[in-house]
């Protein structure tokens, strides 16, 4: 259907409307007529196929309440639409409400609330306080073929392209937002800083680690209940406990009463979740409790937290960020231990604690996993599946696995009870994470995940486990590397800690995001370089190797993990290793904002030979296959290609064949490093960023020191090339290679320029020329760095087999 057959479908539906109100009919019309006779075919007016299950799904749930429908493009939610009876009062709060709070805790921006007479849109995400200021427009029905344009702005073709996204930003209704993520981030560090200040302040002689441990527990139980209670598995609790306490004048303390409920919970769930532990015999008179409680309940201006609907992937990056955060003791106060919430960088950086998005957890798990749960035939190939993650962080791969097998039992016509949930967490489902805390909370997201009534729970020791994947060995040999308190590295002995999966030859699927670029000790690097023998002790490449033996022959590996994996000469042995295995290599380019280093996802198959792999990228939330690769092709340019077209591998085949090596024809050196300008110095210095293609901008500062006879001067007939390559993004990804032929020798260069000098009879404004050519360009960022953005070394090759280049 074009605009205008949809604007004439939308005139019919008006005209059809008022024939029945002048009939006085109007107030005879149930919801459900107002459904099917108005509000639907509106919608399918404007392109959404609104009786088909896979774009607009009906009856969305939330605790008792619900929203009528969720409307979805490829997958993904665009938003919530609540259905009111003809004649409504649309402006009663608690209908607008009902809407924003579903798709606040959904974390989805759009709401709309209709009862065909009139269409009211609300940015369910942003932070104003008012129902004014969350309304985007309201059309009434007199005015929808007036206003079609905008109306036209909730059709499935503008959702395709965002367009009420970028008319909201233009009238400034989508700047300041505020997601559940975010709030809830906010909220439980908030809950932290409260509760251990108030456990220092009660408890000075308890140890200070001891008190983080009792704090996380407490908020993992608090969680917990409050999902119960949103659930309606469990009565409202909480709250409860604060009015009783109150009721009763305020003795005693509502902590103490929480504690006595948490031994109630104890003995129905029979979790480690609720086991006795000694912060319960602590003291808090501070009103730390009913402060917390109450930050959990969430804000009353529409962002009330609703657990029952608020997504796993969403509790997990809070959560994962969350770990990402330590409290520190500053002395600022009289006490001199006041407790203040910074950014635990240090933490982040040693064991590479960065959330993985959903969809890409979804792609590794669906093409790793899946086809390992495709091979069984039966209930009982089912029972036998072993899947790991050997960083596990939160939980979110194991999460998705576990709705991954869930989902193969009902294909088989078991019934998804509390029983079937719980033997898969017991059978199915393998985590190890080197955080205590980390684990911790693996297991409560994946209790959560499967916590649907009042049941025993699995106590998850036996299976998600604290401790450090990639050092195992006996006494003897881990006394060697690290003395006799080798214990404190947590070493994991895999066959003595899982001993039935390798009673059946290993795991038949791993899955994550490692970790990379960890910190490591001297002693670690002795260690992992004797162990390992992979030519690298990057964390990411240990995993690698470290999984494949964990792997039993057939196995599946899915990770996320730095694009140098497919290019950089660090990660030649375990290319080397997996090249047989890869079965396909998905540009993640940088799925991390805080992140420079660019991502791919491979999945690889144990002891499987495969002549092609698949390639693709991630863009828009989604991950889009581009191709097939041949790997002699590959091969021929000495890393893993992705990302390309077979017309463009042909081309660069074309270019690689006919040309010559840059090597043959020039020689390089780099500047000098050179950190300290003297105001009115002799010697002008320039850097990278002073260089342009046709100029030298400007002078980066200046020094006394004569470099002349160092390789900071410039030689006649030379090209300086700024070392660091800029991305662009617009209109089309590529990178711009700037070079420049100086027009005076005398700058003295930094480090970060190389300088080219041609050799023989070839002139430098050929190599100028070619350099800065959006041919070279093109061809350098898609078969020489792998379309990764990095520093440009002409004298640093990629691998050995580009030396020359």
């Amino acid at each position: 259907m074009t605009k205008e057959q949809a604007k004439q479908a939308i005139q019919r539906l008006v005209e059809k409307f008022e024939t029945i109100k002048a009939q006085g009919k109007l107030l005879k019309y149930s919801e459900e007529q107002t459904k099917k006779d108005f509000i639907l075919p509106l919608f399918e007016a404007l392109g959404w196929k609104v009786y088909e299950g896979d774009e607009v799904t009906a009856e969305e749930q939330i605790s008792n309440d619900r929203v009528d429908y969720g409307f979805y493009l490829n997958g993904r939610i665009k938003f919530y639409l609540e259905a009111k009876k003809i004649a409504a009062d649309l402006h009663r709060e608690e209908f607008a409400k009902q809407a924003i709070k579903y798709s606040w805790n959904k974390g989805v921006t759009w709401a709309v609330l209709t009862d065909f007479e009139s269409l009211i849109v609300f940015n369910a995400l942003s932070s104003e306080k008012s129902l004014a200021g969350k309304r985007f427009f309201e059309i009434p029905y007199t005015q929808y073929l007036e206003r079609f344009d905008q109306l036209w702005l909730l059709s499935k073709e503008a959702f395709s392209t965002d367009q009420l996204d970028t008319e909201a930003e233009k009238v400034g209704k989508k700047l300041a937002k505020i997601s559940v993520s975010d709030q809830l981030y906010k909220d439980l560090n908030e809950c932290r800083t409260v509760l251990t200040k108030a456990f220092i302040s009660w408890n000075p002689k308890v140890d200070r680690n001891l008190i983080d441990e009792g704090v996380q527990k407490l908020i993992d139980r608090l969680i917990f209940i409050r999902v119960a209670e949103d659930r309606k598995i469990e009565p409202a609790t909480l709250r409860p406990l604060l009015n009783q306490w109150v009721a009763n004048k305020r003795q005693g303390s509502p902590f103490a009463a929480m504690v006595k409920k948490f031994r109630e919970l104890d003995a129905v769930y029979n979790s480690n979740l609720f086991s006795e532990h000694p912060f319960e015999k602590w003291d808090e008179f501070e009103g730390a409790t009913e402060k917390v409680i109450e930050i959990l309940e969430g804000q009353h201006n529409y962002l009330e937290y609703d657990f029952s609907v608020i997504p796993a992937d969403v509790l997990g990056a809070v959560y994962e960020n969350y770990l990402g955060y330590k409290l520190q003791q500053s002395k600022t106060d009289l006490f001199g231990k006041d407790v203040e919430l910074s950014k635990d960088s240090k933490k982040r950086k040693e064991q590479g604690i960065y959330y993985t998005p959903k969809f890409i957890v979804d792609y590794i798990v669906g093409n790793s996993l899946g086809p390992v749960l495709d091979r069984c035939k039966s209930i009982g190939d089912l029972k036998k599946i072993k899947v790991l993650d050997p960083a596990c962080g939160s939980g979110s791969f194991l999460v998705a696995a576990f709705n991954f097998i869930l989902k193969k039992y009902e294909e088989f016509g078991a019934r998804p009870d509390p029983f079937l949930k719980i033997q898969i967490l017991n059978n199915n489902i393998y985590g190890v994470d080197l955080d205590e805390q980390a684990v911790e909370l693996a297991r409560l997201n994946l209790l959560l995940n499967t916590f649907d009534g009042q049941f025993k729970l699995p106590n998850l020791g036996h299976n998600i486990k604290n401790g450090n994947s990639l050092i195992c060995g006996t006494d003897e040999e881990l006394t060697k590397y690290f003395g006799p308190d080798f214990r404190s590295k947590k070493p994991f002995n895999w066959q003595e800690e899982f001993p039935e999966v390798f009673n059946q030859g290993g795991f038949d699927c791993i899955i994550g995001n490692p970790p990379y670029g960890a910190e490591l000790t001297k002693e670690e690097q002795n260690f992992f370089k004797d162990r390992y023998d992979i030519g690298s002790t990057d964390t990411a490449i240990l995993f690698i190797k470290k999984s494949l033996t964990e792997l039993k022959s057939g196995g599946n590996l899915g990770f996320i993990i730095p694009k140098a994996f497919t290019f950089a000469s660090n990660y030649e042995k375990v290319r080397g290793l997996v090249w047989d295995g890869i079965e396909a290599i998905i540009d993640g380019s940088k799925v991390w904002k805080e992140v420079k280093l660019e991502q791919v996802i491979i999945i690889v198959v144990k002891d499987i030979n495969y002549k092609i792999y698949k390639s693709g990228l991630a863009k828009d939330n989604q991950i889009l296959i581009t191709g097939e690769i041949d790997k002699k092709i590959a091969k021929s340019f000495g890393f893993f290609l992705n990302d390309l077209s077979q017309k463009e591998i042909k081309i660069g085949q074309k270019i690689f064949k006919s040309g010559g090596f840059l090597g043959e024809f020039i020689k390089n050196k780099r500047g000098v490093i050179l950190n300290k300008f003297v105001e009115g110095g002799k010697f002008p210095v320039i850097g990278g960023k002073e260089i342009d293609r046709f100029k030298i901008k400007n002078i980066r500062g200046y020094i006394n020191d004569d470099l002349s006879q160092t390789t900071a001067k410039i030689e006649k007939n030379s090209i300086l090339v700024q070392g660091i390559v800029a991305h662009i993004e617009n209109p089309i990804d590529h990178i711009k290679i700037t070079a420049n032929i100086p027009d005076s020798t005398k700058y003295f260069i930094a480090d970060n320029i190389n300088q080219i000098v041609p050799k023989g009879n070839i002139t430098n404004y050929f190599i100028w020329a070619l350099l800065n050519s959006q041919l070279l360009n093109w061809y350098c960022y898609r078969f020489i760095y792998g379309k990764s953005i990095r520093t440009m070394r002409f004298d640093n090759p990629v691998t050995d087999t580009f030396s020359k280049q």
